[in-house]
């Protein structure tokens, strides 16, 4: 890998990720990046831009911006959605209890303070006063016990909020601005859940007044109130003109600069590029990897590269259908994959290979997975061999009368990697029938074990998502498409959640990832650098938070 390539790796560590002194020293030597290029780049908060921020007292407020999604939403209620995509847009329109700075500590948002029980089931926030909702109703603490209620609530469909409610019992609302919310069993993820938008406040008579329509017309606190909503198009919203509530962690108070953030959906990567260089979009998420040397080197634009916390890219396999069933095969496929080379040859260099089911940036990634499974076609070979698949005359390997022929959910996510793999695997005697279909139908034919193989990648500041993606209880209905059941990985993961000891979190969670990879339930591409942007060099003030989705708050046209 070049220099260069390294360079835009760290950098990517470096914005995700907490490293000590130490560690920064030596990977800016190996990135070959200077003492006083990491300085600026720290100084800068996060963000890689084309010109210096201007001050607080030089921004003209105004404009608007236009960002280019890579997917529409499916809704906007915190409290259903299970997608990044939905993310990305309601953490403009709802405000959390509190905020995680990209240094990963938390600090005050509609909470001012709050105190952690000494066993940890019970957190108690003091909320801000004077906030409101954007259809006028005051936010207090029946707002929270009606929000996270709502979450928990059966017919809400709750599809990724209830996990992070975790053990979740009830709120007490202890006056109009103290709300105790109590846990079941002690909760250490919690506040990293109550930063996140799917744990946004919602207006309790918006969504009393209308479940229904609230999925796609929500209410907040944010500095950004919704507007419209056109199918295939675009969603609108315009500044919040009330909002004097704004976290410490921001540069400025009051309203947001921008009048108003449209968001347009480009579902494939040349069209964003398209719709960024014709002046339709004025960011975009996921620029094409081959083109970002040349935007990097056009003063007309800026570019973040970042890499997402959380599960990095990967093919989750079903452990339960015949041929993955076979455990040497699932080894085998990962002990065939040549992951630095799909990274220089599908990714162009703009990331790194990735190992077991966290991203090296997540808090307690173990690196023992690391060397598990190294580029080892011909041990990949010996395992079928072992395990009685026999090579046939086509060179692909059978058994039983079985031939290896592994079923795959194509979606564009697998284009960078998809017929690289395809290459790497025929080697050694393994078929992939490739069927193309939405993202939609790659959930429904995994979830319903139609395939053996489809992409995932999940972004998460804390690895309590390894529950949704392994516990036994999410296989049914959930994102254990793994379908992998072992009772000892289920009480790991449910003592991971319980547990407050933050060493014993690091040992219970470098288990669970040892489980995974030695069972091959997964197999690792590289870091997902799905929230990497480009964006027109007029605009600053444009962050990206710990879990590298948009902060547009600060952001204003130069």
């Amino acid at each position: 890998m070049t220099n260069e390539s390294r360079s835009n790796g760290f950098i990517g560590s470096l914005l995700t990720g907490r490293l000590s002194r130490r560690d920064l020293a030596q990977r800016a030597a190996a990135a070959g990046l200077s003492t006083s290029a990491i300085a600026s780049i720290l100084a800068s908060g996060g963000q890689v831009t084309a010109a210096q921020e201007a001050s607080e007292a030089e921004v003209v407020p105004g404009g608007e911006i236009v960002v280019g999604l890579n997917l529409e939403p499916d809704n906007l209620d915190p409290a259903v959605t299970p997608y990044a995509v939905s993310h990305s847009v309601m953490m403009n329109i709802f405000d959390t209890l509190v905020w995680r700075a990209n240094d990963g500590s938390f600090l005050p948002g509609l909470a001012e303070s709050w105190e952690v029980s000494d066993d940890g089931k019970a957190y108690t926030f003091t909320l801000r006063e004077g906030v409101t909702f954007h259809d006028g109703t005051p936010f207090n603490a029946e707002a929270v016990k009606f929000t996270f209620d709502h979450i928990v609530d059966p017919e809400s469909r709750s599809g990724f909020a209830s996990s992070l409610l975790g053990p979740y019992d009830h709120t007490e609302i202890v006056d109009d601005l103290t709300a105790k919310v109590h846990f079941k069993e002690p909760y250490a993820p919690f506040l990293d859940s109550a930063s996140q938008a799917f744990l946004g406040i919602v207006s309790p008579t918006a969504v009393q007044a209308d479940r229904e329509a609230f999925l796609r017309n929500p209410v907040g606190t944010g500095f950004m109130k919704f507007d419209e909503w056109v199918h295939n198009d675009h969603i609108t919203l315009s500044r919040n003109p009330d909002y004097n509530w704004a976290s410490p962690l921001f540069e400025h108070s009051g309203p947001a600069y921008l009048d108003k953030v449209t968001f347009r959906f480009y579902t494939d990567m040349p069209t964003r590029l398209a719709a960024l260089e014709a002046g339709d979009a004025d960011l975009i998420q996921t620029p094409p990897y081959n083109e970002i040397q040349r935007l990097q080197d056009d003063d007309r634009y800026g570019v973040n590269l970042v890499i997402n916390p959380g599960l990095p890219v990967v093919l989750i396999l079903d452990s339960t259908k015949a041929p993955t069933d076979d455990l040497a095969v699932r080894q085998a496929l990962n002990l065939a994959l040549d992951r630095q080379f799909v990274v220089d040859q599908g990714m162009f260099g703009f990331t790194r290979p990735s190992y077991g089911p966290l991203w090296e940036s997540t808090p307690y990634y173990s690196s023992e997975v690391e060397g598990l499974y190294p580029y080892d076609p011909e041990k990949a070979k010996q395992l079928l061999d072992e395990a009685g698949w026999v090579a046939g005359a086509d060179g692909i390997r059978e058994k039983d009368g079985q031939r290896l022929t592994i079923s795959l959910a194509s979606t564009d996510f697998l284009t960078p990697f998809r017929d690289i793999s395809q290459a790497l695997w025929s080697e050694v005697g393994i078929e992939v029938n490739v069927q193309t279909m939405t993202n939609a139908a790659a959930v429904e034919a995994m979830s319903n074990s139609e395939v053996n193989a489809a992409g995932q990648a999940w972004i998460s500041s804390d690895p309590v998502v390894l529950s949704n993606l392994f516990h036994s209880k999410n296989i049914s209905g959930g994102f254990a498409w793994s379908k992998f059941s072992d009772p000892h990985l289920d009480d790991l993961l449910e003592r991971g959640e319980s547990t407050v000891d933050e060493d014993e979190r690091a040992q219970i969670y470098a288990e669970v990832q040892q489980i995974v990879m030695e069972n091959a339930l997964i197999i690792p591409y590289y870091g997902n650098p799905e929230t990497s942007i480009a964006f027109e060099s007029q605009y600053q003030g444009i962050k990206q938070d710990f879990r590298n989705y948009l902060w547009l708050y600060d952001a204003h046209v130069s």
